[in-house]
Formats: C-alpha cells, structure tokens, sequence
C-alpha cells in the first residue's frame, strides 16, 4: 500500500549567531528537503526574531515529520547560525479572484507569483480544543473573505502544525496572507476586517496568545 502524501510548508527561520554578517540571511540556500514545489526567502519587516525565514512550499511534506536528520544536516552545514524548523500540513486557501461566498480552495499552490518586496503575513493561533471547531468556523465564513477585501490582498492560505524543531515557539494552525508591497494592510478595511464579534470571541477561546509574524519578500525560486 503506497503512503499517502500530504501538502504541506517548511518554515526555515534563521538567525545569526553574535558577531555573524546578517546581509548572509538574504539569498536562498540549498533546498535542506524533498518535495519542494516553490521557495521564497524572506526577512523581518516587523523588527522581530528569527530575522530571517525561507519558505518551502511541498508537495509532501510527511517525511518531516518521521525523522530529524535534515534538520540536523542543516545545523551542522550552518554552525554560525540558529536554525529552527516548523511543518505544517496545508488546510485550504483563498484566491483573489473568488467571490465573498465561495468555498475555500484545496489547491496548496498561490495563484500568482508573490514579488521580490510583497509582504507575507503569518498568523499563528492556539485555539482550545474545544473551540477549535468554532475557529476554523470564523476563518473559513468569516475571517477568510473579509481579508480578501483588503486592499493589495492576493492569497490566503490556511496549515496545521505538524512538527517542529530547534527552539521556536509554535501554534496550532497557521494563516499566511500574501499583500502587495503597497496595500492596505493595517488600514481602516484591514481594521474592519480583523475587529468583529466573532474575532473578539475566537481570541478569547485561545489556549494561548496568537504569534503574529511580518515578512518582506527577497527572492524566489
């Protein structure tokens, strides 16, 4: 019986070690898995740690969550940085181009390029296991298409933690939101977007605070 495979990312977060050239954080190193469909490299643009992330989008990612070694091979082969690693298996998407009541999309792939400067917008949250339904709820009716009014919005797409490794703090399920460079992010339609009743009540059903992440994109292959 063949093994099924699963959709999924790898989230290479990277930081140097003290007295390390930061500028080494900006290109793409050598693909440290198999299955990998799209990569982007991307740094901070919210002044946070890891300042540097590269994004592997797979079309399987199972094999990460079976074995350490290529996480270790990627420690060894870079001792002048911290490495942590993060998988998550894909959930579903939404596409600029779909209507405000439209199912979500089960195609993992975004359906545009993102662009050297667009931001990547990641959101980790922990529901309560008994609120988890109510979650994925609001992000798939609710939360999901309001984000897509968003001026600059491209793509949404929606994973589940798998496995970690290295010292990272990590959440349940994840949500990426690709913008523009340019967009209204932040502003009064992302603000009426991310401050409903619902949003409220989700935040308050979590087991722990959300991790919310804000990426600059450098380069993809």
């Amino acid at each position: 019986m063949s093994q099924t495979t699963i959709n999924g990312v790898l989230m290479r977060l990277v930081e140097p070690k003290d007295g390390i050239d930061s500028e080494a954080l900006t290109f793409i190193p050598s693909s440290p898995c198999l299955n990998v469909e799209k990569t982007y490299a991307a740094v901070a643009s919210d002044g946070e740690k890891p300042s540097s992330m590269t994004l592997y989008i797979l079309s399987d990612v199972t094999p990460l969550d079976t074995s350490q070694d290529l996480y270790d091979e990627d420690v060894k082969s870079n001792p002048d940085h911290t490495i942590s690693w993060i998988a998550c298996s894909f959930i579903n998407g939404r596409n600029n181009n779909a209507a405000p009541t439209e199912n979500p999309s089960i195609s993992q792939p975004p359906s545009f390029s993102p662009i050297v400067g667009s931001k990547l917008v990641i959101n980790g949250s922990t529901p309560r296991s008994d609120k988890e339904e109510d979650y994925h709820d609001w992000y798939n009716i609710e939360h999901g298409p309001a984000l897509a009014t968003v001026q600059g919005w491209n793509a949404g797409r929606r994973y589940s933690y798998l496995k970690s490794y290295g010292e990272i703090e990590t959440a349940n399920f994840y949500g990426f939101n690709y913008y523009d460079e340019k967009s209204g992010l932040g502003g009064s339609e992302w603000e009426k977007a991310t401050k409903t009743e619902w949003t409220f009540r989700n935040r308050g059903n979590a087991a722990k605070p959300n991790i919310r992440r804000v990426w600059k994109l450098q380069d993809s292959l």
